[in-house]
């Protein structure tokens, strides 16, 4: 698999170089094709004590801002012959990571064997999620953004740099679509203090979906490890150190309860579509099992529905997010019996740092979403969009906390954009 990976990151890099070197008089002609759009968006946060993400990736904001939403992009479709193609899809947007390769969401280079069978290499989207294609083309969806309780963390790993192969085929009066992909991806993200870069090993993604008429109906799965977290652990492996295991026998299990590196992550996902050109009803939810102390088992979801009349449709969305069970504990673990009532109590007070580490990452929070969309032209669409979010005690992490909220806080962000295709 690391020679795939190899390959791919090569088609990647080799991608990028030939766009640089093309001649301009390329686009003229039917071999390469260029194609924008463009997000210009405002927010304003109502809270002081929370900053807003639209997903875990951008750095967060209070008050009014242009940040959040706002984004410019570019792609070039180049075909090289019948059966070879290449894409490239350029973003500027605010981010965590602000390093040059990163504006690169996606650059691959395909082969279509026929029309059930294709096969892609280079960076591509993770297709685990309705918008994997389109996640940054505003003008594509209802919403001024994905509802960030369902998206926030799936974008953690929503690119990679690998390898997969799509089949498709028309079953019974509608269209069956299989994918699977193999690779690795890394991505700086932030929840409620500063950033750390995260990289993921073994991305298997897989996904299974059936359109018919005016309905789609889709499945995914991600299986992953992370190989590489910034974040230090050296106040726990000091803390350890000053304890024989004679003493403190619990010690090493807290430290491998803590450690990142083999720690399995996976998602599950699945969504129903329906749109008769009146109604239009999206749903997803997704299951999140981790083995890493650090990132709780959680479940999240949505359901949206929209009303079309004419050049104007009117949306309301429900979203939540919400750990499914408690497997993060502040226990010091086991401490020997013949231990000194001193060091007892030394070791005990370990507990309110390992339950502030664990409550970083906790998300539990429902949104109650409101907004129109305007088609002002066949290229043009404007936004308006209220969310209304109740956050559960120790359950912000799709914010920045700058101040220490309330034991329940709730937040408004008003949105109104301007989405262009070009």
């Amino acid at each position: 698999m690391s020679n795939c990976i190899l390959l791919a990151r090569s088609a990647f890099i080799y991608l990028l170089l030939s766009i640089v070197s093309m001649d301009v008089a390329l686009a003229d002609t039917d071999m390469i094709k260029l194609n924008g759009f463009a997000t210009l968006g405002a927010i304003y946060n109502d809270s002081d004590d929370l900053g807003f993400h639209t997903n875990l990736k951008t750095p967060a904001r209070s008050g009014f801002s242009f940040a959040p939403d706002s984004l410019i992009g570019g792609q070039a479709n180049i075909h090289f012959a019948p059966q070879w193609d290449a894409v490239v899809q350029a973003v500027y947007r605010d981010k965590q990571d602000s390093s040059l390769l990163n504006y690169i969401d996606v650059a691959f280079l395909r082969y279509t064997l026929d029309s059930r069978w294709e096969i892609r290499a280079g960076r591509m989207n993770t297709d685990i999620y309705f918008l994997s294609e389109y996640r940054s083309v505003g003008y594509a969806y209802l919403w001024a953004r994905p509802p960030a309780e369902f998206y926030s963390k799936v974008t953690s790993v929503s690119q990679f740099e690998g390898a997969d192969i799509m089949y498709k085929h028309s079953v019974g009066h509608g269209f069956l679509q299989l994918k699977a992909g193999f690779g690795e991806s890394d991505a700086r993200i932030a929840t409620t203090g500063r950033a750390y870069d995260i990289d993921f090993t073994d991305v298997l993604s897989t996904s299974i979906s059936y359109q018919q008429d005016n309905w789609q109906l889709r499945a995914s799965f991600l299986d992953t490890e992370i190989s590489d977290f910034s974040a230090s652990l050296k106040s726990i492996d000091d803390a350890i150190a000053l304890f024989p295991p004679s003493i403190w026998p619990g010690g090493l299990e807290l430290r491998d309860r803590f450690d990142f590196v083999g720690k399995k992550q996976q998602f599950y996902g699945l969504g129903y579509q329906y749109d008769n050109d009146l109604w239009l009803i999206q749903s997803e939810v997704g299951f999140i099992n981790s083995e890493w102390d650090l990132e709780r088992d959680a479940v999240s979801g949505y359901i949206s529905v929209g009303y079309q009349l004419e050049d104007l449709t009117y949306f309301a969305t429900l979203s939540a997010v919400e750990p499914t069970k408690n497997n993060l504990s502040d226990s010091v673990g086991e401490i020997s019996a013949g231990a000194p009532v001193a060091v007892v109590a030394a070791i005990q007070s370990f507990s309110p740092l390992i339950r502030d580490a664990l409550e970083q990452n906790v998300i539990k929070q429902h949104t109650l979403s409101f907004g129109a969309k305007w088609m002002l032209s066949p290229s043009l669409v404007a936004k308006f969009q209220l969310d209304y979010s109740a956050i559960a005690e120790n359950g912000h992490a799709l914010w920045r906390v700058y101040n220490e909220p309330n034991a329940r806080e709730t937040v408004t962000v008003t949105s109104l954009n301007l989405n262009w295709v070009f």
